[in-house]
């Protein structure tokens, strides 16, 4: 959204007269049905998510945390584009096999990261939150 309406726009319920466009799939896009809004606009991706509000086509988007840091705001593509509300969270793991000898190792690997600084210093890189 353009960065000059974000305090326009409080919470979920004060999105709901918007024009959206979210992937289509997406978590992004069950989120803006969930929170009551009908007009959204399905694409393919993304960055064609973004590229549907810098065009005017749409009032807003939503994407991940992670894509709107490094696609919008100052020195990026969309510069006078910004987001304030989040709408769902995600929480990401490691999988492996039952039984597998790689889990022993990448805990103590991500153990030692944490203790390090290197994870902590990762997520405040791409603004994510480490689960404990």
């Amino acid at each position: 959204m353009d960065k000059s309406k974000l305090a326009d726009y409080a919470d979920a319920a004060s999105l709901t007269d918007l024009v959206f466009a979210a992937e289509a799939g997406s978590a992004g896009e069950a989120a803006i049905k969930d929170a009551g809004i009908a007009n959204c606009t399905s694409v393919l991706t993304q960055a064609d998510a973004l590229l549907e509000v810098a065009s005017g086509s749409a009032d807003a988007c939503v994407i991940d945390i992670t894509m709107a840091n490094a696609m919008t705001g100052e020195g990026t593509s969309y510069a006078e584009l910004g987001y304030s509300i989040q709408l769902t969270s995600e929480e990401y793991g490691i999988a492996f096999r039952k039984d597998s000898d790689l889990t022993a190792k990448v805990n103590e690997l991500m153990a030692a990261m944490k203790a390090d600084g290197t994870l902590p210093a990762l997520a405040e890189k791409y603004n994510l939150t480490l689960a404990d």
